[in-house]
């Protein structure tokens, strides 16, 4: 997402998306660690708002994310919010290098759905086990293949405030499957009254639970729970969200 768009769809959606959820699922498993001041790695951090809200309740939190321009809005953000100067490293997730290795690393906001195919997902998901200190945690969330493929295709959704308003547009994606493309129009009211439009368009791509399972197995993880949409259920076949919490032996 390029600056304009980083900054005015976190403008947009911070209130729409669920970071308070996010939040209380993270510091519920970190808080099952037991560790005295656990190091997180916001692995997808986009604009910082959950590794605010974390740094606010004095966690130790390092952000990752492949945007210069996200991370441009997560820096201005934070030292706004939390007087500090962030820790922000611009990095592809599957890529993954740390200094040294965190006890928790979160990948929440649809973030892992930005892999474009099955070996980003393992590589990310082999760098993701070789940064975590043993006993450490990742969790993350994704979307489940019922909402790429039955919820999105044909969807359009509208947002729009004071001096900036967004259409969506998401389509399939043909002969790729648990696939997704977003077509994001913004509008924004400039000083003289006239309003200044630019595209984006992402794409994003999801994988089944057992899919998903497999590839962190073979990672080196064994201790995996599922569940879906904030809950302690395991998935259903109309889940929106599937959660994953693994704990590296």
């Amino acid at each position: 997402m390029d600056g304009n768009g980083a900054r005015l769809y976190d403008y947009l959606m911070e209130d729409e998306a669920p970071y308070h959820q996010w939040l209380a699922w993270t510091i519920a498993h970190l808080e099952e660690m037991k560790f005295s001041a656990p190091a997180i790695a916001d692995v997808g951090c986009g604009t910082g708002t959950l590794m605010s809200m974390l740094l606010s309740r004095g966690y130790d939190v390092q952000g990752i994310d492949y945007s210069q321009e996200m991370l441009a809005v997560a820096d201005e953000k934070i030292r706004a919010y939390n007087n500090v100067a962030p820790d922000l490293r611009a990095q592809h997730m599957s890529y993954l290098q740390l200094e040294k290795q965190v006890d928790a690393i979160i990948v929440f906001c649809d973030a892992l759905n930005y892999l474009a195919d099955e070996a980003e997902v393992k590589q990310a998901f082999r760098a993701f086990y070789d940064h975590l200190t043993p006993g450490g945690r990742l969790l993350f969330d994704v979307h489940s293949l019922s909402n790429m493929n039955h919820h999105f295709p044909g969807r359009t959704y509208g947002d729009a405030a004071t001096d900036v308003s967004l259409i969506l547009n998401s389509f399939s994606v043909d002969d790729v499957p648990g696939a997704v493309e977003h077509e994001m129009t913004f509008f924004e009211r400039l000083s003289n009254g006239d309003y200044r439009r630019f595209d984006e368009l992402h794409r994003q791509r999801t994988f089944s639970v057992a899919d998903y399972e497999q590839w962190l197995q073979a990672a080196g993880f064994e201790q995996i729970e599922i569940t879906a949409d904030f809950t302690k259920q395991p998935p259903q076949a109309d889940s929106e969200r599937i959660f994953f919490s693994i704990r590296k032996t």
